[in-house]
């Protein structure tokens, strides 16, 4: 009972202290106001140590449909409002989107990525959090420097470049990239079955997402694209497809390309985003970036509820998990999506 007189009084002191420009600012403004208070009165450590922020945690997803008609399930309604806005984000012909489906390696390449734009300097990748250096898309500005979204990516530095996260699906990208205007994609997947065992631990740790269930019932969500960010199968394949086309402006690589060879792929992105490294810049890149380090690294890495949001980082883990029909009904739905693509991600290596 105490903390929702606790929440009351946080928001009707944002009401009260914003009410003279209220109804002029966006819906993505007011949630990230809102946000921002919760934080600093405490609101979120103290429905974790309640044990109610599992009580209260969202059940059921969203449908929702964007202006261009693109549908996908969103965790809450105020979504909706951030997802609106990227569709409208003006991007930049120096713009660096780092665009996979969740729990692909996304944050191991954004390290990557932002060391290889800012000359391997790994003393300020070590200090800065690499939410507050890599802002992204698809959500709000939720804490002052550290955890920034679409707000912050709007202010950002005319002479600056941006380098942005998103997992949104090619068709909810903003309409900018749809038309044709240049920027540089760098598209990271991952095979489907680890992603799958990777996003069901995410949820289990994760508050803000809906409940996960059993395993049994989130492979089941995840097959049949009754998830957060939708099916696996057509965000990976139409990013695949732009690929083949638009080699200037889309990299397409996977998460197992980077474990079997990732000085390769440090190279590789460098040359695709015009970047002359040196041999010495190479190897620091390397070595700062091992899973290992990156998981050991607490700028890029967190836990909850003792769990890690990097976890293992191994490629062939899903078998400690899928039952053997399981892997067999999923075998069968996989080459049914996948004939004919092209694409070819290993389960193991």
């Amino acid at each position: 009972m105490h903390v929702f007189i606790i929440l009351s009084i946080a928001l009707s002191t944002a009401f009260l202290y914003a009410r003279t420009r209220w109804k002029s600012m966006r819906m993505i403004d007011r949630d990230s106001f809102k946000v921002k208070l919760m934080i600093k009165l405490g609101i979120p450590h103290l429905l974790r140590m309640t044990g109610l922020s599992e009580i209260l945690r969202v059940r059921y997803l969203y449908h929702f449909r964007a202006c261009n008609g693109y549908e996908t399930l969103l965790s809450n309604t105020g979504m909706a409002a951030v997802y609106a806005e990227a569709l409208k984000f003006q991007i930049r012909d120096d713009d660096v989107f780092i665009a996979t489906y969740p729990k692909s390696g996304t944050t191991w390449r954004q390290q990557i990525v932002w060391l290889i734009c800012n000359n391997a300097d790994i003393n300020v990748a070590k200090d800065k959090p690499l939410s507050s250096r890599i802002p992204f898309l698809e959500t709000i500005d939720m804490t002052d420097n550290v955890s920034l979204g679409i707000q912050t990516l709007e202010k950002w530095q005319k002479n600056k470049p941006r380098i942005i996260k998103t997992h949104l699906a090619y068709g909810l990208l903003p309409e900018d990239i749809q038309s044709g205007n240049k920027c540089k994609i760098i598209y990271v997947a991952r095979n489907a079955k680890d992603v799958c065992v990777s996003y069901y631990f995410f949820h289990v740790m994760n508050m803000l997402l809906p409940h996960p269930g059993t395993w049994s019932e989130f492979l089941k969500n995840y097959s049949s694209g009754n998830i957060l960010f939708g099916s696996w199968f057509p965000h990976v394949l139409t990013y695949w497809e732009k690929f083949q086309t638009d080699k200037e402006r889309i990299y397409f690589t996977t998460y197992e390309a980077m474990k079997k060879d990732m000085k390769k792929e440090i190279v590789a992105v460098a040359n695709f985003l015009g970047k002359k490294l040196t041999n010495e810049q190479i190897d620091i890149i390397f070595n700062f970036c091992t899973f290992d380090s990156t998981s050991k690294n607490k700028s890029t890495n967190y836990s909850k509820k003792c769990q890690k949001f990097m976890r293992k980082g191994e490629v062939g883990d899903w078998k400690n998990y899928f039952t053997i029909n399981e892997n067999a009904a999923f075998d069968e739905l996989y080459n049914e999506k996948i004939k004919d693509s092209g694409l070819d991600i290993p389960f193991e290596m």
